[in-house]
């Protein structure tokens, strides 16, 4: 149902929304700026018509459409939104069937609607994107159940207990009540990381409790699962390409990298590789990238998808899938972040899908990390070390 808005109070409400700071995008050729999206929205490797959409995501592609055309300058700029192990982002069907129903409930409401648009349209764009991600990502579930083995939460989790409260042996080994319980459910799932049989893992808590030796236990799966699973976020793929470098009197070290033509407007693909090299460029570090009309075996390939997707394929690093459906300082930093595939890093956000309880899950590792590899917010860049690792690692010197 369309909702009647008197045209005065419409009229003030678009005035107020450009008065208070919000602005068009001039690089994007007019289109709405917004830093509010993640590698979340913008990241996966799904085409969404493999699978049958669920009815909800079409009724709320269909909500997010009609709003956008009648209350364009509500959707001006969206304020960020933050996902962290703490308080992650859980998607599922319910869960957007209730909040879809809200939001109905709010635009049917002319008095509510009057006074908060613009929340309206902040929490209508996020529920959009959150379904397009379930979307996304639903032809994956199968290879998302198994990365729920690389969830970090009980590892992060027991290391802010840890620093919070004495750890030390004598400590934990003498817990009671909601403390032991607390240290009981995050050794448990630390060991299941690498031991998916629950009984097997709460057989050998419970073998350590009975002996007082839970500090034991905690110390093995906390070494662990840090040297195995958290550690393994920020460095290297074993299976890394290598590029050709050069290294001149002054020990700065420049990575060169082809990129192929492929049909790319020639200048625009000149900025979005312009500033690719400039994120990966710093210190004694320099990446240089020449565009070359002739595809080879160490020539990278970027590929224009027409959906909001953008990824690497894990199969082949010289292949970058770029979504055409982004504004072009949000597209410049994906490129960027895809890059840092094509160099052989992983991704050190955390997402997986929890079978038994129909969730997508994702969260970033913390609000004050600036990787690019792990966040798209405001300010990010590529770690010092990283730069180091590629100068000692993947290149190859004539």
């Amino acid at each position: 149902m369309r909702i009647a808005l008197k045209t005065i109070f419409l009229g003030m409400l678009l005035l107020a929304l450009a008065a208070c700071g919000r602005k068009v995008n001039p690089e994007a050729g007019g289109a709405f700026e917004s830093d509010s999206l993640s590698y979340l929205q913008l990241e996966n490797q799904c085409a969404r018509n493999q699978i049958v959409q669920e009815p909800v995501t079409r009724e709320i592609a269909y909500m997010y459409a009609d709003f956008q055309a009648r209350f364009p300058m509500a959707f001006f700029s969206i304020p960020e939104r933050f996902y962290d192990y703490k308080i992650p982002l859980i998607i599922n069907v319910d869960d957007m069937e209730k909040k879809l129903a809200q939001l109905k409930a709010k635009a049917l409401d002319e008095a509510m609607l009057s006074k908060n648009l613009s929340g309206l349209a902040i929490d209508l764009f996020y529920l959009y994107q959150h379904s397009m991600r379930y979307e996304g990502q639903k032809c994956q579930f199968g290879m998302l159940m198994k990365k729920q083995f690389n969830d970090t939460r009980p590892y992060l989790e027991m290391k802010d207990y840890c620093r919070e409260k004495d750890c030390s042996p004598k400590i934990i080994d003498a817990l009671t009540g909601s403390q032991a319980q607390f240290v009981q459910e995050r050794v448990v799932k630390m060991c299941r990381s690498f031991d998916p049989s629950n009984t097997n893992c709460q057989a050998q808590y419970n073998v350590q409790s009975k002996n007082r030796k839970v500090s034991t236990l905690l110390s093995h799966y906390q070494k662990r699962f840090e040297k195995e699973r958290y550690d393994k976020l920020f460095v290297l793929r074993d299976s890394h390409l290598k590029f050709q470098c050069e290294q001149n009197e002054a020990q700065v070290v420049t990575m060169n990298l082809k990129v192929l033509s492929n049909g790319w407007d020639t200048e625009k693909l000149g900025r979005m590789l312009s500033y690719v090299s400039q994120m990966w460029t710093r210190g004694s570090f320099k990446l240089a990238i020449e565009i070359v009309e002739e595809k080879g075996s160490d020539v990278i390939e970027i590929i224009p998808t027409n959906g909001g997707i953008s990824y690497v394929p894990d199969e082949d690093n010289t292949q970058v899938y770029l979504s055409q459906s982004l504004d072009a300082i949000t597209q410049k930093k994906v490129l960027a972040h895809e890059f840092g595939h094509v160099l052989g890093f992983p991704d050190c956000y955390t997402e997986f899908y929890d079978g038994q309880k129909s969730d997508l899950v994702y969260y970033e590792i913390s609000a004050e990390d600036t990787n690019i590899m792990c966040s798209l917010k405001s300010g990010v860049s590529v770690p010092d070390n990283y730069l180091q690792m590629l100068r000692e690692k993947s290149c190859v010197f004539n």
